[in-house]
């Protein structure tokens, strides 16, 4: 880098902190190659001269802890003292502000205290006297504490930070050995302090103890066995924080912002003193340390038990503290349950309680509380710890021990999943509304945990609750939040229930069908629908009740809540399609009756569209049509007014997209031959879709000569017509010429990724019918030659504008060759095109084709033994496919993906052996190949490795990472 001059330096630094973000983008460039030019240590230094601006003295600072960071290396040993007193001074100077360079000096002292360790041994002891002891002079106390706590603070997240050739876990052992001196140094301070009053420079000094403290503890590590001192001064702290505000009679009961910093600190700090990696190794004092939790905070958790209490923050982190624990010390909490010791055994129960009420805080959430939702993973835990004991005796006692407590928390989570009613909800912002939806789906993921517990019982407990729901209602008939909640507490078991409950889930049933849902709030109906449908399972073994179901989810089509309603009706008409024949014609009526109105969202009609197709299956051959004119030409008369107005504007491009989707959804669930099992008398041969198809196949030529350029209604089309070939199979086989012609009228217009999918669907289905086989061969041809068409048009470096497509292609190929190789059989098919653009594909930025090229390559070696022309093919370019492998491997492709290469060095280790050493060894013998990075002995090494790696996939994907990370000169980053 050229001479940096100081004042253009200054003007960039002042540039990049107050101008917008496209300068500072450009700015930071320059910057960032100043920083880190050898010149940087002498103008950093400059630039923390006084009298410059604030921003150029922090930029100052900044560098010069960037250098002492990753440049350490350029300071020679004799200079070591002379950039010590140089930080040491810079520190001084800055003592009275701006706070900002000065916090950034502290750092770099740090950095370069764990630089130096092993120069200056005694660094960290020399900090704490001259601070502590107040040797500054013209420095106040208050403000030598905070240096020297901003430089304690630091070291940790220094020494994982730096740049430097001591192995890091000798660095932190050396660093661990002065663990005890900063802690007796920081426990010594926080003591004295209770004893004081404390004022603003007094909460900021703590704050900043404390945070060291946790600091030390995270990153270092400190026993728990030697923590007994500080857990105390901390939860003192806490209390200090917390019960001064709330007993003051002339205060509103809410701590200061101060006070709750540093309690949260406090919290925090304990938490990580809990949860350290080797902490279960010290059972009891895990015990004494969480009984001092308990003891110190749960007053407080007492007092803050009630909706919009004044102090949540600290509850929230008490609490955490609490769950945090009880998930590190499981096997502690079970031995609570198990034991004879009365001690541990009331640990137990006392944690178990505060998590339990935890959950059951008053108030709504996230609005009115927000600490419930930490709970909810305790309760999987809890069971789960429990299921997983390998004494039979000490589960069945531990089951049995939490059957009650589960039984309660069924009760406590049908609360809390009540949702805001009107009274309430206009307070809520959709942030608040997201995190209840999250909430709740929680919820209902821990009602299933309460089942493994509880298993039928949970019914009986939901019936007790609906009962008593429905008996409130009898003085309050607008209260509707408990029975929704009662409702959902119901849907979130019904996974678990069959046929034989003939209890709970019929008075269920009759309590759906008898609400008066006209008189509550439409979110009641919504979960009423959605509980129709989660028990599909339960009504197709038990008909009786299929009628009321239909009543209520055609009630649900009519509503606001349709959305619902299309997807109750479609899983019931999935499940229990044979069960709805007797009322296929009235809902279909009803369906109709809904799609005409116009009220329904596109997307419910679009889901709409699968029931009535389940249902016309069922309908007499002779109804079908009536039906097909009622409900689906509509779909086409819009299409085709469209196509004739020849209108390409955003609004026909919408409704042609709605119109294609609900033809598309009609198409993938209409189909008169059912299972043998479920065969349905008295059915014509000619499938319905069929008639509509050979009515309609004009109109999809129409839309695709219209929407060419647009890939989302040509995608939506090919869908409708590969959901019919799915659902029909060898149905489909009278318009399979005209699905040809359809597709190839697209292929010599545009090549396209859903008309590639298309044609891979119809070759997989029919090119094994001897009579389609002939029509799939030219159509195999035809996909192979246009893509080729769309490759070579397309410049060497557009490839990437196209990658949707070539993924798509070689996608489809692999399918193809990998279920029916005979297909790529043709001397019509260049397989040296095939190879050579898969290669291109290889090579290419976008993980896709990548994928799928690789997998297209390793099938197609796996299959060319069996055909003569494959072989030669493999034989002509297996060398350069070798070469572009290992070129990927080593410098070209994101090295997340490198590892996908080995199935090609497999696949033709496994067909070719022979050729593949000749070939590796060629392409390896090229000097600086992949990259200059790489020397001849590790070449060899890894052309030995790929040649012994046969079987062992894991291995080899091993061996091509490792490659990767040496040809890329990144085998420091990941040592």
């Amino acid at each position: 880098m050229e001479p940096i001059d100081i004042s253009r330096l200054e003007e960039a630094v002042v540039v990049f902190y107050r101008s917008t973000s496209q300068q500072q983008a450009i700015t930071h460039e320059w910057l960032t190659k100043a920083q880190s030019s050898p010149q940087a240590w002498q103008f950093s230094w400059q630039l923390m001269e006084l009298g410059k601006s604030q921003e150029v003295q922090f930029f100052g600072a900044v560098t010069l802890h960037s250098k002492l960071m990753k440049y350490w290396h350029e300071v020679p040993a004799e200079n070591h003292e002379e950039l010590k007193q140089k930080i040491l001074e810079k520190i001084i100077q800055f003592a009275c502000g701006p706070k900002l360079v000065l916090n950034r000096l502290c750092i770099a002292l740090s950095a370069f205290i764990v630089h130096m360790l092993a120069e200056w041994s005694t660094a960290i002891e020399d900090v704490i006297n001259t601070f502590q002891n107040q040797h500054i002079p013209n420095v106040n106390k208050e403000m030598q504490l905070w240096i020297m706590l901003e430089v304690l603070q630091a070291i940790p997240e220094e020494m994982q930070a730096i740049f430097t050739s001591v192995k890091r876990t000798t660095l932190r052992a050396e660093v661990a050995k002065r663990a005890p001196l900063v802690m007796e140094t920081t426990e010594a301070y926080l003591n004295m302090q209770l004893e004081r009053e404390w004022d603003s420079e007094c909460f900021s000094n703590m704050t900043r103890a404390v945070k060291c403290v946790g600091t030390w503890v995270k990153n270092i590590g400190f026993s728990i066995e030697n923590c007994q001192n500080i857990t105390a001064i901390l939860l003192k702290v806490t209390n200090k924080c917390y019960w001064p505000c709330v007993q003051d009679p002339n205060g509103d009961g809410c701590m200061s912002a101060d006070e709750n910093e540093l309690a949260e600190t406090c919290l925090k700090t304990l938490l990580s003193v809990i949860i350290q990696p080797d902490c279960h190794a010290y059972p009891k004092t895990a015990f004494i340390l969480i009984k001092m939790f308990l003891d110190s905070l749960c007053d407080i958790t007492k007092i803050e038990w009630k909706r919009d209490n004044n102090n949540e923050d600290i509850v929230v982190n008490i609490y955490t503290l609490f769950v945090s624990a009880v998930e590190r010390h499981s096997q502690l909490l079970l031995r609570g349950i198990t034991t004879t010791d009365p001690e541990l055994s009331g640990l137990y129960g006392r944690l178990v309680n505060e998590i339990l009420q935890c959950t059951d805080k008053p108030g709504i959430y996230p609005v009115e509380e927000s600490c419930s939702s930490m709970a909810m993973g305790f309760w999987y835990l809890l069971q789960d710890e429990v299921f997983a004991m390998h004494n039979e005796e000490e589960r069945v006692k531990c089951w049995e021990y939490i059957k009650p407590l589960y039984a309660h928390l069924t009760r406590i989570l049908v609360r809390k999943s009540e949702q805001p009613d009107e009274n309430s909800i206009d307070k809520w912002t959709s942030d608040d509304l997201e995190s209840f939806r999250c909430y709740r789906q929680d919820i209902s993921d821990t009602f299933m945990y309460c089942y493994d517990v509880l298993h039928e019982y949970i019914l009986d407990i939901l019936a007790n609750v609906l009962d008593e729901t429905i008996a409130e209602l009898q003085t309050t008939p607008t209260k509707w939040t408990k029975l929704e909640a009662c409702i959902y507490s119901f849907q979130s078991v019904a996974e678990h229930f069959g046929a034989e409950e003939s209890k709970q889930i019929p008075k269920l049933m009759r309590v759906l069908s008898e609400i008066p849902y006209s008189k509550m709030n439409e979110k009641l109906l919504g979960t009423a629908l959605e509980t129709v449908g989660s028990y599909c399972q339960w009504l197709k073994e038990n008909p009786t009740y299929i009628p009321p179901a239909i009543e209520l989810l055609v009630r649900g089509l009519n509503s606001n809540m349709s959305a619902q309603a299309t997807l109750g009706l479609k899983e019931l008409c999935c499940v229990c399609q044979l069960q709805m024949k007797p009322y296929a014609e009235p809902l279909l009526n009803a369906c109709q009756s809904s799609l005409a109105s116009g009220q329904m969202k596109n997307s419910d009609c679009v889901r709409l569209m699968y029931s009535i197709g389940k249902l016309m299956s069922l309908l007499p051959a002779a109804n079908i049509p009536n039906y097909l004119d009622i409900i689906v030409s509509p779909c086409f008369e819009e299409l085709q007014a469209i196509c004739q107005s020849e209108s390409r504007t955003p609004a026909a491009r919408v409704r042609t997209i709605f119109r294609l989707n609900m033809i598309s959804t009609l198409f993938s669930s209409l189909n008169t031959d059912l299972d043998e099992d479920d065969q349905i008398e008295d059915l014509e041969n000619v499938q319905p879709v069929l008639i509509v198809m050979q009515k309609t196949m004009p109109i999809f030529r129409q839309i695709a000569e219209l929407w060419v350029e647009e890939l989302d209604v040509l995608e939506t089309a090919c869908t409708a017509l590969q959901h019919a070939i799915v659902n029909l199979k060898s149905s489909f086989r009278p318009m399979l010429q005209d699905l040809c012609c359809f597709i190839v009228a697209i292929f010599q217009t545009r090549c396209c990724a859903p008309t590639l999918e298309i044609s891979k669907t119809a070759i997989v289905i029919f090119y094994k019918d001897e009579g389609c086989k002939s029509l799939m061969q030219q159509l195999m041809v035809e996909f192979v030659l246009h893509s080729f068409k769309l490759f070579e048009s397309t410049p060497e470096n557009a490839f990437s504008n196209i990658a949707d497509t070539i993924e798509m292609f070689y996608a489809c190929l692999m399918q193809i060759i990998k279920k029916l190789p005979q297909a790529l059989d043709d001397k019509a098919i260049a397989y040296d095109k095939l190879i050579y653009y898969a290669l291109k594909a290889m090579t290419l930025p976008e993980n896709g084709p990548i994928r799928t090229s690789v997998q297209f390559l390793s099938h197609f070696v796996l299959q060319s033994r069996n055909y003569t022309g494959m072989t030669q093919a493999v034989l002509n370019a297996g060398e350069e496919i070798l070469r572009t492998a290992v070129l990927c491997v080593g410098c070209i492709t994101p090295r997340q993906q490198v590892e996908k290469f080995a199935d090609i060095f497999m696949s033709i280790n496994k067909k070719y052996p022979a050729e593949l050493v000749a070939w590796l060894k060629s392409v390896m013998q090229v000097p600086n190949f992949p990259t200059q990075l790489v020397d001849e002995a590790e070449k060899s090494k890894f052309v030995a490795q790929v040649i012994r790696e046969k079987v062992n996939k894991r291995l080899l994907q091993k061996h091509l990472s490792d490659f990767a990370i040496k040809a890329r000169g990144l085998t420091d980053k990941f040592q």
